[in-house]
């Protein structure tokens, strides 16, 4: 991709709705084509686990919201959004609200759109009255915790480690309790 066009794409607008189930199969398409930059980091063992993972789309829950970022129509990136209290309990509070599986097209990153995803989820669980919205993230995403830290959120805690990864949970307090 030439520099002229990234100045292209850049230039058109982007738009974020929720995922229509019509959807489903291009995210998870999106998602494991997200993350293949990470499959050298892991046994094939586990990365076949982590593509399993990321391509079970379809099964969001009921108390969580898939979203979509599309460019002139072409799936760039995803988020899900969770609810207050329908947060994974092994992780969040229970009245927490938080943001699970972003990811950005690789031919789209650095545009801003998972810092948009981000902020799309933010707003939503203001608008749920929740006090906090956690999300966790690995040290593989580096460029994604510096964006997250530049929102707000801040390394709350150290997680188990998953597939030999270290993980942490991040925090953005919406609320004073």
């Amino acid at each position: 991709m030439t520099a002229e066009d990234k100045e292209l794409i850049v230039d058109m607008p982007l738009t974020i709705r929720d995922a229509l189930t019509t959807d489903f199969d291009d995210v998870a398409l999106l998602s494991v084509d997200a993350y293949r930059e990470y499959s050298e980091c892991l046994s094939s063992e586990d990365w076949d686990k982590m593509k399993t993972n990321l391509s079970n789309v379809s099964k969001v829950p009921n108390q969580a919201k898939l979203i979509v970022a599309l460019q002139d129509h072409e799936l760039v990136g995803s988020v899900t959004y969770y609810y207050p209290g329908t947060s994974t309990s092994r992780l969040f509070q229970p009245e927490w609200a938080s943001l699970r599986m972003l990811v950005v097209s690789p031919k789209y990153r650095g545009q801003g759109i998972g810092r948009r995803l981000t902020e799309e989820c933010i707003q939503r669980a203001k608008r749920d009255q929740a006090e906090v919205i956690g999300l966790h993230t690995s040290e593989l995403m580096v460029t994604a915790r510096r964006m997250y830290e530049k929102l707000g959120f801040q390394q709350d805690t150290e997680l188990p480690r998953n597939f030999g990864i270290r993980y942490w949970r991040y925090v953005l307090k919406l609320a004073e309790s």
